[in-house]
């Protein structure tokens, strides 16, 4: 063990990406799915909209042997104190959070002193506005528009042609990004047709247009690959021109994602071409985080967001820090939870990476690399620091 400890339990943390909830909605939930419900596999199957009831019965059943969870179920039964077991914890958190759901949720980003959200607007299974989040947390939360939102929004009203659509995206965008509460534009396009982004010259973009409209708007390489692919590079000026960043996914996710063409590496060559605003690669590249840290390297206008790493690796969270914290800039990390719908999903990955900081870092010390005073501001700066110093905020 570390003899030199770093300690950030005092530190702030400001949350580079989250959802929300809605309590309402919340509180219909079925209480003993709770801890399913934490788990990446949960949130996979929930956020992208499956319904098998014999599949969400297999997820519950492996929480059991589910490390993260087992931790999760512990830490949890210490806040609320209660007994550590399941159905107790199921029934404790149920009376807490009815009895008091606004309460028991500013609870939980108190005591890990979270004190800002970056809240990624898009669709989630429960999409909540910035606004309404910030009602309820009562702490500031600041606006990242999702391009594909736009996209999905202008694909309903069925327009005829390319240009009557990139010239109403273009103008949702612009004014999107003008809104003092946006700090980033964020595209999960790796949902939709995958990283490797061409660069199709408008005249290839408008016939595969017509043939995606065709289609009846069905996602494929072949015909919407081309099309958004323009779409987000005439994104580019809007981002430069509003001196916000680009949050673009990338990595592994929910079931749906285009996991072949998902890898950092697929995203290089747009990453070279756009190079006058911070990008920031959302959820570590995982599982190909080595990657991204690479890229974060060698670009200096790359950074990377280390949700989903964070907590769903669980044990192994302090070997990827340490890892990443020795390949490039501590400075372009940035801490998040990709919280959803569930409040204990900002406590628990706060608390998660507190700790796998301290250790990460109390090695470092122990090792010779880094003194106690360099240590505690790597920490404190991949909390909450370096997300105020990228997005100004």
């Amino acid at each position: 063990m570390p003899t030199s400890r770093v300690d950030l339990s005092d530190a702030e943390i400001v949350d580079n990406h989250c959802h929300g909830m809605v309590v309402d909605e919340m509180l219909k939930s079925d209480p003993a799915a709770f801890e399913a419900r934490l788990t990446l596999t949960g949130q996979a199957y929930l956020t992208s909209n499956q319904k098998d009831p014999a599949v969400w019965r297999s997820i519950g059943a492996l929480v059991e042997g589910n490390a993260y969870s087992l931790i999760s179920r512990r830490w949890l039964c210490q806040f609320l104190h209660c007994a550590e077991d399941a159905a107790i914890l199921a029934q404790a958190r149920d009376r807490v959070l009815r009895a008091d759901p606004v309460g028991y949720t500013r609870r939980l980003l108190a005591d890990q002193k979270i004190v800002e959200l970056v809240a990624d607007e898009g669709y989630t299974y429960m999409p909540v506005g910035g606004a309404d989040l910030e009602r309820l947390v009562a702490i500031p939360v600041h606006r990242v528009a999702r391009i594909e939102s736009f996209i999905d929004d202008l694909i309903r009203q069925d327009l005829a042609d390319l240009d009557g659509f990139a010239d109403a995206l273009q103008q949702q965008l612009d004014e999107a990004a003008g809104d003092p509460r946006t700090i980033a534009l964020k595209s999960v396009i790796a949902y939709r047709t995958g990283l490797d982004i061409t660069e199709p010259a408008k005249s290839e973009a408008a016939s595969a247009f017509q043939r995606w409209r065709a289609a009846g708007w069905a996602d494929s390489r072949a015909d919407s690959k081309p099309v958004r692919d323009y779409l987000l590079h005439l994104a580019m000026p809007i981002i430069e021109r509003h001196n916000v960043a680009l949050h673009i996914h990338c990595g592994d996710g929910d079931p749906d994602v285009v996991f072949e063409h998902s890898r950092p590496q697929d995203l290089y060559g747009f990453l070279r071409r756009y190079d006058r605003r911070p990008i920031v690669l959302m959820h570590a590249g995982h599982p190909w985080s080595e990657e991204a840290a690479y890229i974060a390297a060698i670009l200096p206008h790359v950074y990377i967001d280390l949700s989903v790493l964070i907590p769903w690796a669980s044990l192994d969270i302090e070997s990827y820090l340490a890892r990443l914290i020795g390949m490039m800039p501590s400075s372009k990390l940035l801490y998040s939870s990709d919280q959803v719908y569930e409040p204990e999903l900002f406590w628990l990955p706060a608390r998660f990476a507190r700790r796998a900081l301290e250790r990460a870092l109390s090695a470092a010390i122990d090792a010779d690399y880094l003194t106690i005073a360099q240590a505690q501001s790597i920490g404190r700066g991949i909390l909450a620091g370096n997300t105020r110093l990228v997005h100004a905020l």
